[in-house]
This record gives C-alpha cells, structure tokens and sequence, in this order.
C-alpha cells in the first residue's frame, strides 16, 4: 500500500497528539515535508515547529 507523506504525517499527529488533530492535520495528497511545514507554519509559528518535529519523526522511522 503506497501512501503520501501527509497520510504518514496525519496518522503521527492523531498518534502522539490527538487533542491537537485538527490544527495540525493537512490534505492527505500532499507529498512534500516543506509544504506540509509551509501550510502548518502559515496557522502559527508554533505549530510549524511541531510539525517540523513530527516530519523529523516520519524520516527517522523511514
């Protein structure tokens, strides 16, 4: 089963921060890490730092 960065991404929010989905969460098409980070950091600095942590997450485990 091949699936995008952003499905990889969206399932590791929903794992390690559930309460925080919804802000986090991206289109499930996309498959680049900067325009995940592009789209998360444009919501709030601060939530584009935890995306960036949970891209870091997804690379290491690949």
């Amino acid at each position: 089963m091949s699936s995008t960065l952003a499905e990889r991404y969206n399932l590791e929010v929903n794992r390690l921060m559930p309460h925080m989905g919804s802000d986090l969460q991206v289109d499930p098409s996309i498959n680049t890490a900067s325009e995940i980070d592009e789209i998360v950091f444009r919501r709030s600095e601060y939530l584009g730092g935890m995306a960036a942590v949970l891209l870091a997450l997804i690379a290491r485990d690949n």
